[in-house]
């Protein structure tokens, strides 16, 4: 299995491409590509190897996980894929967001943190732009296509000779996905377990209950697999079992930091 990994757009989101050897069959997890040079990296890299890619697959809906979706199917014909419960955002990732401003709620930063939060939404462009009034962030959320397959737990990915288990890790979106492929010891775990972290629940529709629950059922796999995450440095499943806070018998939210 070829995997290039390659870190794309504001928030430094993991991208993998990843390919069967044997029939240079291949798939793009979570391209959040926004400029030219980003573009013309992964698009080198599949056409120098020779691959087809077949899918773009989701980890789940935000929008630094989803830039790159509408590119990256024009330029190559790939499928979308993501879970049945991400995938109504896809074409709107806002559009939760946009719910509880409508309500006279301010959502927080996903930056900062501070409910300080405000959206501009240029539907005829494509996008809205979501930005802080307490740290200057700002953060363009590009619509996608909407998705080509719907996935479920337990479902079987096939890209070539390679098989994706598709693990429903709901927490820090309702439908967080994490793919497994056991003859390679790997595993995508998105924004879900991350190197000595787990994925931020403090977003609109994050829950922390949901999160531990995934992470418990994650570090069930062998401790050999690599964890290969949506931000940050790959880890293992043993090193996550030793040293993570989050999965120690005195583990709480407090004082630990839960990443993007």
């Amino acid at each position: 299995m070829l995997i290039k990994h390659m870190v794309f757009g504001p928030i430094e989101t993991n991208c993998y491409l990843v390919a069967c050897e044997e029939t240079l069959e291949a798939f793009v997890i979570d391209p959040d590509i926004r400029e030219e040079r980003e573009k013309e990296e992964i698009l080198g890299e599949i056409n120098l190897r020779k691959l087809r890619l077949r899918y773009i697959i989701n980890t789940h809906y935000h929008a630094d996980h989803t830039g790159g979706n509408s590119m990256l199917k024009k330029a190559t014909g790939a499928e979308i894929l993501i879970h049945e419960l991400d995938a109504p955002f896809l074409p709107e990732p806002w559009k939760i967001m946009s719910e509880i401003i409508r309500l006279h709620k301010e959502p927080p930063c996903p930056f900062c943190g501070y409910e300080m939060a405000y959206l501009d939404i240029l539907k005829e462009q494509g996008k809205a732009i979501m930005g802080c009034n307490a740290c200057d962030f700002k953060f363009e959320m590009l619509a996608s296509p909407p998705a080509d397959r719907l996935l479920h737990h337990g479902d079987v990915v096939k890209v070539g000779q390679l098989e994706l288990k598709v693990i429903h890790t709901p927490g820090h979106s309702p439908g967080g996905i994490s793919l497994y492929v056991e003859k390679e010891n790997a595993l995508f775990s998105g924004d879900t377990l991350f190197n000595q972290s787990i994925g931020r629940t403090d977003l609109i529709d994050g829950s922390f209950e949901d999160i531990i629950e995934s992470v418990k059922e994650l570090i069930k796999l062998p401790e050999a697999t690599i964890v290969y995450p949506g931000h940050g440095e790959k880890t293992t499943i043993g090193k996550e079992k030793r040293e993570n806070p989050y999965l120690q018998p005195t583990s709480g939210s407090g004082g630990k930091r839960e990443e993007n």
